[in-house]
């Protein structure tokens, strides 16, 4: 062979903190190929992220779906996301029930601040 070594450095995202459902702020690197690691008070990705379960990935995953719009609060920088709240269903009669649209109205749209 030639001689020559090749080493890939690969560079992580944005830093980005988000606050879940329950109120708790989680810091996480946004991975443009691996998606989102939780860091440490270093920095550092965890060791042990958190389970599939968590408030976290709720909120990460509607933060995804709402377009990834960040705002920054004291130059750090925040997620902004909306938890989406079930549409309601209106009884007219009988077996028939109608979908209440007012509230989806005041749903964020993908891309949008």
């Amino acid at each position: 062979m030639s001689g020559f070594n090749v080493i890939h450095i690969m560079q992580g995202g944005p830093d980005v903190q988000i606050i879940d459902s329950r109120g708790r702020k989680w810091k996480f690197e946004d991975h443009p190929h691996f998606g989102p690691f939780v860091l440490g008070k270093n920095g550092d990705p965890l060791e042990n992220q958190p389970p599939k379960s968590s408030t976290f990935w709720e909120a990460v995953n509607c933060w995804y779906q709402q377009g990834k719009a960040t705002e920054q609060i004291c130059g750090e920088s925040f997620a902004k996301w909306v938890k989406p709240t079930m549409p309601k269903m209106i009884h007219i009669g009988g077996n028939h029930y109608r979908l209440d649209t007012s509230e989806l109205q005041n749903q964020p749209q993908k891309g949008r601040d």
